[in-house]
């Protein structure tokens, strides 16, 4: 557990209204983030200011309709999850 009041900020963030999402921010964050670069960092950090209803979209559905700002961290956080586009060029 991190004493960082900024990064546990991000932890509260990643609470959503949707367990799924929880669950996925939440390890995404705890597993990953602390090793991403600077800007997928402050990607991830805007990330959470979108609503549960686009990041569900985005990291659960289909993710056809990702914010051109916001493809790169999603892309990663679907990876790590195991749920990586394979279509992807």
């Amino acid at each position: 557990m991190h004493s960082d009041p900024e990064y546990n900020r991000l932890r509260w963030q990643c609470r959503r209204g949707m367990l799924e999402l929880d669950l996925l921010l939440l390890d995404f964050l705890e597993q990953h983030y602390l090793r991403l670069n600077e800007t997928l960092q402050k990607d991830f950090v805007v990330l959470l200011n979108y609503p549960d209803q686009s990041l569900q979209r985005w990291l659960i559905g289909d993710g056809d309709d990702v914010d051109v700002a916001m493809q790169g961290i999603v892309k990663c956080i679907r990876q790590q999850a195991g749920q990586g586009d394979e279509q992807s060029s």
